[in-house]
């Protein structure tokens, strides 16, 4: 097996250029780096990953933490933070806590024991016991998508507040006047911030808040079709509904298709979140688009600035990203 001294010999250049360029640190010229990759990859060179942790302290890895695996947001960012801390020698450890209180607690018991490096968190917006034990021991944490009370860490989310109000601004500014909402339970983040959203449109393009338009549901396909049901019974005068997240967007769908409901024709719909279920099924749908991609990227560079100059008084982040209304082909 070859060594980092085989690669400098090689390449004719030091040990330390080569460890220079294995770990991006330092400014060495292209030409000494095209001789160092040139001579990794004749060589066949892979770094130790496990000696490096085990001479630098470190596990190398990256503890993950989601409410579900099959949280195609969730998901999808993760795969663009594994992707950018891969770079740097990291690997990831994805655990989910299916909502869960005690299991959360569980899982960030199993990543400590795991000897983690930092630790990533999605829609968890309240401090627990171990999350302040991992604070107490300078355990970078960055949460996305939801602040977490009590709790200072860099923080990745979108502006769910105004993003909500754009969408609902859009199905106002096509004509709708009765809109209801299938919306989540006020105790979260990001159900607030979006409920509130939905609200200010309204209010400030003069329309009153009817309760009777309002449904909470727990983010799932079947709070998707009951809110349906639920709203138009209670107000069958409702001619177009914001929906606040995918799974209870795709619920809500099926309750209008079996309900013989035309979106677009008999009703107009706008809804967070956009994936290409939405352009295949659906294109008549106002929706919130998240950009995946800037989300992940950024909480990966996040990690590894925390990782390679944690200080015990970080100034932490807020670190917003833009949202995008795709408009919908439908009119009024």
């Amino acid at each position: 097996m070859s060594t980092i001294k085989d690669v400098a010999k090689l390449a004719k250049v030091s040990v330390g250029s080569v460890s220079k360029y294995l770990n991006h640190a330092g400014n060495l010229k292209s030409s000494t780096s095209s001789r160092i990759q040139d001579a990794l990859d004749e060589l066949d060179y892979h770094p130790n990953i496990i000696a490096k942790g085990l001479k630098s302290n470190k596990s190398m890895s990256i503890g993950i933490l989601i409410n579900s695996l099959s949280d195609v947001f969730a998901i999808s960012i993760v795969s663009e933070i594994e992707s950018y801390v891969e770079a740097f020698g990291y690997s990831i450890i994805i655990c989910d806590y299916k909502g869960d209180t005690q299991r959360f607690e569980e899982k960030l018991e199993f990543l400590a024991n795991r000897t983690i490096d930092a630790i990533v968190i999605f829609h968890q917006d309240k401090s627990t016991p171990m999350l302040q034990k991992f604070r107490k021991q300078n355990i970078p944490i960055i949460a996305i998508d939801s602040p977490i009370q009590d709790l200072e860490t860099d923080v990745i989310l979108v502006d769910n507040y105004e993003a909500s109000k754009a969408a609902v601004n859009q199905l106002i500014k096509s004509g709708y006047q009765n809109i209801g909402i299938i919306a989540g339970n006020q105790k979260h983040y990001i159900a607030r911030e979006r409920q509130n959203g939905y609200r200010d449109a309204l209010l400030e393009n003069g329309f009153s808040i009817n309760q009777d338009q309002i449904w909470q549901g727990d983010y799932t396909i079947d709070a998707g079709l009951e809110g349906v049901n639920q709203l138009l019974i209670q107000q069958p005068n409702i001619d177009a509904l914001f929906v606040i997240n995918y799974y209870m967007t795709v619920g809500a769908i099926l309750a209008l298709r079996q309900k013989k409901i035309t979106i677009g024709h008999d009703i107009g719909m706008a809804v967070f979140d956009h994936f290409l279920m939405n352009d295949l099924f659906y294109p008549e749908v106002t929706s919130v688009k998240q950009p995946i991609s800037e989300m992940g990227k950024k909480a990966g560079e996040c990690l590894i600035n925390r990782l390679s100059k944690f200080e015990k008084s970080p100034k932490y982040e807020t670190i917003y990203c833009s949202t995008e209304i795709i408009t919908g082909t439908a009119t009024h």
